[in-house]
């Protein structure tokens, strides 16, 4: 059965009051799942916005640790009803993802870069680290406007310069993601940014990259999360903070 569960907007903390206040009565939704009706043989389900943080990350960023306030964001119920879930691809018994139609429709792509920007405008990061491929897409809007500079994470053989690389396990064998050296200096603020963490390798991998330089990891974002694969548990704590959480991986 495809379908979708779609995760509240967060915080009251990060985005500030003067969010929080202009939302009206009929948008501010009780804590609890809500279901609402979708484009797919299955509803889809409002619940709260998952950004965790463990206690040994949360003294380096403590803004991101905070509760957040549970407040409803019409926006997230246009980005999942624009992903397409194509069953059996790229193998039997896997529920693909499909943000592909979510880049076609404008207002549902730019309230997911606002989204992201509104979170992370005033959390003084400097790096927006991409992991390839789909984290270029949404990765550059972002640097953009808070200000900071991108950096793609790609597959080996990919950078044409000296780089510096991390290995992360597959379900047969290993494979690695690289970046530039000299890309980011240490004690820069950084965000990795991809479309969806399944299993973690990657993004987990991505972190180790960026900490072997010294480099300050704040957070990991995410449009779509595949909770039943547990990939939150290979991120060692760090925050992880997603829109749109979806089933039959």
């Amino acid at each position: 059965m495809q379908s979708s569960r779609l995760l509240l907007c967060s915080s009251q903390s990060l985005f500030g009051p003067a969010v929080t206040t202009t939302l009206p009565p009929c948008l501010r939704f009780p804590p609890h799942s809500i279901a609402i009706a979708s484009s797919t043989s299955s509803p889809i389900r409002l619940r709260p916005l998952r950004s965790t943080t463990s206690s040994s990350s949360s003294s380096q960023v403590p803004v991101m640790a905070s509760k957040d306030s549970l407040v409803q964001d019409p926006r997230i119920a246009g980005i999942s009803s624009a992903i397409r879930i194509i069953p059996d691809f790229p193998k039997p018994g896997i529920m693909f993802q499909d943000i592909t139609t979510l880049l076609l429709d404008p207002k549902a792509f730019k309230d997911t870069i606002d989204l992201f920007v509104e979170r992370y405008r005033d959390q003084n990061i400097s790096v927006v680290a991409g992991v390839e491929a789909r984290g270029f897409i949404f990765g550059p809007p972002i640097a953009l406007a808070i200000g900071a500079k991108f950096v793609p994470m790609r597959k080996p053989k990919k950078l044409p310069g000296e780089v510096i690389s991390e290995e992360y396990s597959l379900e047969y064998g290993t494979d690695k993601i690289e970046m530039h050296v000299g890309a980011v200096q240490p004690g820069e603020r950084a965000l990795v940014i991809d479309d969806l963490i399944a299993t973690g390798g990657t993004l987990n991998a991505a972190i180790k990259l960026l900490e072997r330089v010294g480099v300050n990891v704040v957070e990991c974002a995410c449009v779509i999360e595949l909770p039943e694969l547990k990939g939150r548990e290979k991120l060692g704590g760090r925050s992880l903070f997603v829109l749109v959480e979806g089933e039959g991986a």
